[in-house]
């Protein structure tokens, strides 16, 4: 076993050795997983792989097969009212752990700490979210890769609209392509085509149900801290655990949605390199947060360890 990291306080990382507790780490390659055995399902199921097959027909002028599944269909209740709106869903799950993990349960003394750190992480979290897939001093850093990479807007369609809202239909349309985000083509009518479109909702996704599931370890890692400190459980921790279970179960709920349609997405859009790298921006922003503070002391007095 590894000793514990320089400038770690006795007290908090002999407890993290000791935690009984599978290391949060060890769950992460459940994501790798998921992508992979959702790319076999969508390359060994004769509906998914004729589904795939028109995406990569370069003929523009074919009409689109009807979507083969629920799943696969773009405007399927759980995309349109969970995923698309994931980033609320993750917060209202966050929120709910810290009013009960860290406000209406832990020691004043150490509330103002433990809420601070928790509110770094979060803030962290969703700043690259943010500059990832909504906007990053203009386009997101999705769309900016995909124009460089070589994707632009197919202006088949999108130009009548332009023409028609800007020009009255008449007039140039030079630069056109270069004007949209893929969100902005798709509501002119145009599609988004051409270059490498990293996956948003795989890295949504497994930002959001890692972040999330990291904080329930702290919570659980907490409780049996408070445990082994007096010998068992006593006082108000029968309480604690009871204000815990309404929260958890809607954290867990939210994380076991989102990858469902994780799975969904690994069958049904995106090629599998937009897939993984979706995955490895979100992985490489968890390591940062919830991973390095155990190795980097400076950057554990900033950020913390959930549940220490």
């Amino acid at each position: 076993m590894s000793s514990p990291p320089r400038g770690s306080t006795p007290t908090t990382m002999s407890s993290i050795v000791r935690s009984s507790l599978p290391p949060p780490t060890i769950s992460l390659l459940i994501y790798p997983c998921t992508l992979i055995l959702g790319s076999i399902f969508s390359v060994i199921s004769p509906t998914a792989a004729g589904f795939h097959a028109f995406e990569t027909d370069m003929n523009p002028s074919a009409a689109p097969p009807p979507p083969p599944n629920y799943f696969a269909r773009k405007n399927n209740v759980f995309n349109v009212y969970f995923v698309k709106v994931g980033w609320l869903w993750t917060t209202l799950a966050f929120v709910s752990l810290l009013l009960v993990q860290y406000v209406l349960v832990k020691p004043v003394a150490q509330r103002s700490r433990r809420v601070g750190q928790a509110i770094a992480r979060y803030s962290l979290a969703t700043l690259v979210w943010y500059l990832t897939t909504q906007w990053f001093f203009g386009p997101a850093i999705i769309d900016r890769g995909f124009v460089i990479t070589g994707g632009k807007c197919n202006v088949s369609v999108a130009r009548q609209q332009y023409q028609h809202d800007h020009e009255g239909g008449h007039g140039p349309i030079r630069e056109l392509e270069h004007l949209f985000t893929a969100a902005a083509c798709k509501a002119a009518g145009g599609s988004w085509s051409g270059g490498h479109d990293v996956s948003g909702h795989v890295f949504m996704l497994v930002l959001a149900t890692a972040m999330l599931s990291f904080e329930m370890w702290g919570v659980y890692a907490s409780e049996e801290k408070e445990k082994a400190t007096d010998g068992s459980a006593k006082g108000g921790n029968g309480s604690s655990s009871a204000l815990r279970v309404w929260p958890a179960r809607f954290v867990w709920g939210v994380v076991g949605l989102s990858w469902w349609m994780l799975f969904m997405t690994a069958i049904w859009f995106h090629t599998w390199l937009e897939k993984w790298s979706g995955l490895s921006i979100a992985l490489g922003t968890v390591y940062v947060i919830y991973i390095l503070p155990r190795t980097a002391s400076a950057w554990r007095e900033i950020i913390g360890i959930p549940g220490f």
